[in-house]
């Protein structure tokens, strides 16, 4: 057998798995498929370049690993990725979003329905999703849309921009995320369309969902336009520090009833609770309460956040009485 009994890529990726999976040396190898060890350097070079073969660093600082292990271990939690964090808080969101999709390409597989959300940590994560293998994978809206002044950040796009990593379909909400009244939540619910997405929620596999605060200058659905200034800090009154998939919850993570969630349309926390796996991603340290309202709610069993958020979360519950000491 010789190097012209190959496809070349398959020649690349075959080399590429035995050198850096099996742990073949190059002279090894060489004898394996009957080249020189030169044209087998040559050839390891070529999967770098072409990025058949990628290399990641795990830069998780060892007070990042601490925080991993304590908040896994509170909470319950299937997994935490803690990254570093950056005065720039971009560079932070950016951080959390590579490492969550990292996370999300390796618990992927053939057949899933993906749920994604909104945000602009989640914007970041869709941006670095580059899966190694094209997996049939369906993705689904879990909000309805935002409208034009977030459009990078709109659950609409997200869905859209993710999908088309997959074979699969992409089965986007027709619906906003507010609508007028209660009425017109009632009447678009009957529409087939929607009300047989609401239904698929059921079957969700895996969802991706950002983290967000009530606080007006960091809440989404206010910088969306969706919310006044005066809404905002109406919530706020009502206890509610964080908000998940639309919905507003407090410290607990009980939902606050307003007006306006009765004019919600998305994903219901109690279908929320039902994923096996929702991956909730978050930077700064001015998340940490919403991030523990999650966590308390059960609604998230998987969370990246940075170093900021982290060390916010135990310092929290160190206050509350629920961690008495730590090991750092």
């Amino acid at each position: 057998m010789n190097e012209y009994s190959y496809n070349r890529r398959d020649l690349l990726v075959m080399v590429a798995k035995l050198y850096y999976i099996e742990g073949f040396s190059q002279e090894e190898i060489s004898r394996k498929v009957h080249m020189s060890r030169s044209n087998i350097s040559r050839i390891l070079k070529s999967c770098v370049e072409e990025k058949i073969v990628e290399f990641r660093i795990n830069d998780t600082s060892s007070l990042g690993m601490e925080l991993q292990k304590q908040i896994k271990e509170l909470f319950d939690l299937e997994n935490v990725i803690v990254t570093p964090a950056d005065p720039n808080p971009e560079k932070s969101k950016a951080n959390v979003g590579k490492a969550a999709a990292q996370y999300l390409e390796s618990v992927l597989r053939d057949g899933m329905l993906l749920g994604v959300s909104w945000g602009t940590t989640l914007y970041y994560l869709v941006q670095n999703f580059k899966p190694a293998s094209v997996y049939k994978i369906d993705v689904i809206q879990l909000i309805g849309g935002t409208g034009a002044k977030s459009e990078d950040t709109d659950g609409q796009e997200l869905a859209k921009n993710i999908a088309r990593s997959f074979l699969g379909d992409c089965y986007v909400l027709q619906a906003p995320l507010y609508v007028k009244s209660k009425v017109l939540k009632d009447l678009l619910m009957e529409e087939p369309q929607i009300n047989q997405h609401f239904k698929m929620f059921d079957r969700v596999d895996a969802a991706a969902i950002g983290i967000g605060s009530n606080i007006p200058e960091l809440s989404a659905s206010y910088r969306s336009g969706y919310t006044t200034k005066e809404e905002a800090e109406q919530w706020l009154k009502h206890g509610a520090v964080g908000d998940i998939c639309g919905h507003k919850i407090d410290i607990n993570g009980n939902e606050c009833s307003m007006d306006l969630s009765e004019r919600f349309i998305g994903i219901s926390l109690e279908q929320l609770k039902k994923i096996p796996l929702v991956i909730g991603v978050a930077s700064g340290s001015e998340k940490t309460s919403a991030i523990i309202a999650g966590l308390r709610g059960k609604y998230l069993n998987a969370i990246v956040i940075d170093e900021a958020a982290a060390q916010g979360i135990i310092n929290a519950e160190k206050h509350s009485g629920k961690l008495k000491s730590a090991s750092m």
